[in-house]
């Protein structure tokens, strides 16, 4: 499934978006499909084969490598 982008509008309040229903049912469908390609994840921290990340900016960089990659390799 490609990504589904939720249809804001072209303003505030305007009422051309997706409706509410429509627009959380893509971000659940967006999130089933990550989370069904994402590789285990241990529950137990000590189970982890990388050190946790030392600061924000490197946890940063690590989910937008991951992302990048669930992405194909192509940038978001």
């Amino acid at each position: 499934m490609a990504k589904q982008t939720i249809n804001i509008g072209t303003s505030a309040n305007k009422g051309d978006g997706d409706p509410l229903r429509t627009a959380f049912n893509k971000i659940n469908e967006n999130f089933t499909e990550l989370y069904s390609d994402v590789s285990y994840v241990p529950d137990d921290p000590t189970q982890w084969t990388d050190p946790a990340p030392a600061t924000l900016a490197e946890a940063i960089d690590r989910l937008a490598a991951a992302v990048y990659t669930l992405n194909g390799g192509t940038a978001i």
